[in-house]
């Protein structure tokens, strides 16, 4: 672990003992209305004040920088793909050649009554989950061209969309997932539960650790 990934994990190990204080008050929160989907923003940077959460504008990536960590937010009715608009899933964020940093992603799945999605599963988990490797995860660019059309005043986006599973597959209830061993090291409310091995396209085994919080 280098001293950037220290110090992310750090704010995120914060980050999601702050959200399980709050699970402990109310345990299934509304995070989901149909034609609002600011309900799980709103939810998530409550309390964070004096961490001062940034966001950099509608359909960026990732939907928070906090303390130079990145958080994605996604929420899904069931455990199945996650999709992901323009940007692919990884353990980093690119946004200009002078920000970028750490990148994690907070998956919340809900359960639907009317018009309404109940919080019933949150996992914060290091976007290397997803994929390992940012550098062919950033080279895939959204491009465009301009000058399109009959009268040249067109314009022809080249806008990728991408699908991954989600971790809730294998993790469901309330869960903080890392590459690293030893996150009770900076939080002891997190108890190590068990891990899981992913393997990539070349048969490397890559290991993830699932902690659960103490009030939990």
């Amino acid at each position: 672990m280098n001293e950037r990934e220290e110090y992310a994990l750090q704010i995120a190990i914060e980050v999601f003992h702050r959200s399980c204080v709050k699970l402990q008050r109310h345990r299934n929160p509304n995070i989901y209305m149909k034609g609002n989907n600011e309900l799980l923003s709103d939810w998530f940077e409550d309390g964070f004040d004096d961490l001062e959460p940034e966001t950099l504008g509608a359909n960026d990536h990732p939907d928070y920088i906090i303390r130079g960590v990145g958080f994605e937010l996604k929420s899904l009715r069931g455990t199945g793909q996650i999709q992901f608009n323009s940007t692919i899933p990884c353990g980093g964020f690119r946004h200009s050649e002078t920000l970028e940093g750490e990148c994690y992603y907070v998956v919340a799945r809900y359960t639907q009554e009317r018009q309404y999605g109940y919080l019933a599963d949150y996992t914060v988990v290091d976007g290397d989950y997803f994929n390992n490797d940012r550098e062919w995860a950033f080279a895939h660019a959204n491009t465009q061209e301009t000058g399109f059309g009959t009268y040249g005043d067109g314009v022809l986006r080249h806008r990728k969309m991408y699908s991954f599973p989600s971790p809730q597959r294998e993790i469901t209830g309330v869960a903080f997932v890392s590459k690293f061993d030893n996150v009770s090291d900076y939080n002891s409310n997190l108890q190590l539960e068990r891990h899981i091995d992913r393997i990539d396209n070349n048969g490397n085994s890559h290991r993830f650790y699932v902690y659960r919080h103490a009030y939990l």
